[in-house]
């Protein structure tokens, strides 16, 4: 068994796999690129490099994201930073900490 088999997945909520235009705004820096998955709350951005540092896990930012041609708004948390488990992309897991999304 490897150890990604041995990973247990922490996820609440089912995931779809969508690349769509996000940006991320955090600690005064944007980060730009598509997503490779989202789920109910949460979803994986890929980052190019140099990509998010591990240490802004737990921070909080403000995340654009293109949905059906008109740009929403969310508040997230990043969760995790390093490679998605099934594209091998580098990136960050982001958790949505409002359901509902901000209006603009």
């Amino acid at each position: 068994m490897t150890d990604s088999e041995n990973i247990i997945d922490k996820r609440q909520h089912p995931r779809v796999a969508v690349e769509t235009d996000y940006r991320l705004f955090l600690n005064g820096a944007q980060y730009v690129g598509k997503t490779s998955n989202i789920s109910a709350y949460g979803a994986f951005l890929v980052v190019p490099e140099p990509g998010i540092p591990p240490s802004l896990v737990s921070q909080f930012g403000d995340l654009h994201v293109l949905i059906e041609g008109k740009w929403s708004h969310y508040r997230c948390e990043i969760v995790y930073v390093g490679k998605d488990s099934e594209t091998a992309l580098p990136g960050a897991g982001v958790q949505n900490i409002f359901a509902k999304r901000l209006e603009s």
